[in-house]
């Protein structure tokens, strides 16, 4: 969904088309916290060198709360209601039921390539507890509590 909606944002602005940016925040480094129409699409996405942003595998939507360090970038995460292309699922929106628990490894040249290798997720909450208290994961320092 995240690639789907920065090649489908990317095609409105070659089509002359205006979308509304929400929120647009660097969170650290390359990444930034951006929402595009509607706040429930916040997601995590990595600027690309020259230009433009990727969201491929990082955490989204819809992120309500996110952290980092020098070490990690943390997300948590209410998942679609329906994911994309599921056969016969007709909701729309997040599951607030349903959180997920994300978190980025950075890298010395996390400028100059994805971090498709250092992205780990989706845990649960006790699984995300574990992974934090063995690796001292960030606190979540960002949250929106609309999404929460």
């Amino acid at each position: 969904m995240r690639a789907r909606r920065t090649v489908l944002a990317a095609l409105l602005v070659l089509a002359g088309c205006v979308f509304d940016t929400l929120y647009d925040r660097t969170l650290v480094g390359p990444y930034r916290l951006l929402a595009i129409d509607e706040m429930e699409s916040m997601s995590i996405v990595w600027d690309i060198p020259g230009g433009g942003e990727v969201g491929d595998g990082l955490p989204g939507p819809t992120v309500f709360a996110a952290g980092y360090d020098d070490r990690f970038v943390v997300a948590a995460v209410h998942p679609e209601l329906c994911p994309p292309f599921a056969k016969g699922c007709t909701g729309h929106g997040m599951n607030r039921s349903v959180t997920q628990y994300w978190y980025v490894i950075r890298q010395p040249d996390e400028w100059q390539h994805h971090p498709a290798r250092g992205i780990r997720g989706p845990f649960t909450q006790a699984q995300f507890d574990a992974e934090k208290g063995r690796l001292h994961l960030p606190e979540f320092g960002i949250r929106f509590p609309e999404l929460e």
